[in-house]
């Protein structure tokens, strides 16, 4: 990574969507440090829960910022820590299942693209899948197909579909107009005839009270 700035930008909320066969899988919107270089962190969680496929006790989702997640490093377990959305059903259990989590994100907008790491174990197939919840519309979609062992894979994609077109031009249009108006009404109104006549008065009463 450059040694440029981050630019942070609030995107407009979103719904994370899981559909697996797998027992596990996660989405990490940070990098493997727990530093969010990769460009995306969770602003804050409006809701998550299951919608399909919840079964018992050891069914578990976990949806926040930071939640500590266990690496494999040179055969080693680590405790990791990062922004994530991330399901359990047990090791072994491969019923469907699908769960959802609202977020609010931001964005750092100086970078050209940003990136997810995508996790499952073992079999099963899994679908990640990004909509805005203001359109319904799809901003980003894939797929990890469980091979029997742990995968992470990186996607990399876009900043600019978390933000909706003309958003930001919009705002600057209704400045404008808002601004347009009340000059309008400024200068419609007779300020300039009050001042004047208030001059006019002024004089008279100086006058006035030299004669005196």
């Amino acid at each position: 990574m450059s040694g440029q700035a981050a630019i942070w930008r609030e995107a407009e909320p979103v719904r994370v969507l899981s559909e697996s066969t797998a027992d596990w899988g996660r989405i990490l919107f940070d990098d493997m440090n727990g530093t969010n270089t990769n460009g995306l962190r969770i602003r804050s969680v409006l809701g998550s829960g299951w919608i399909s496929g919840f079964q018992d006790f050891d069914d578990i989702l976990d949806v926040g910022r930071k939640i500590a997640w266990p690496d494999q490093v040179y055969g080693q377990i680590v405790v990791r820590h990062g922004d994530m959305v991330a399901f359990f059903k047990g090791l072994g259990d491969f019923h469907p299942s699908e769960i959802y989590a609202d977020l609010v994100l931001d964005v750092d907008v100086s970078q050209p693209q940003v990136y997810v790491w995508l996790m499952s174990g073992g079999n099963g197939t899994t679908t990640f899948e990004i909509n805005s919840l203001a359109t319904g519309g799809t901003i980003w979609r894939d797929i990890i197909v469980g091979n029997g062992v742990t995968q992470q894979v990186r996607r990399v994609m876009s900043p600019q579909p978390f933000f909706r077109a003309g958003r930001s031009e919009n705002s600057y249009v209704i400045a404008w107009l808002s601004f347009a108006i009340i000059v309008v009404i400024i200068l419609n109104f007779p300020v300039l005839e009050f001042v004047r006549r208030r001059l006019r008065r002024t004089k008279r009463n100086g006058k006035e009270q030299q004669r005196r």
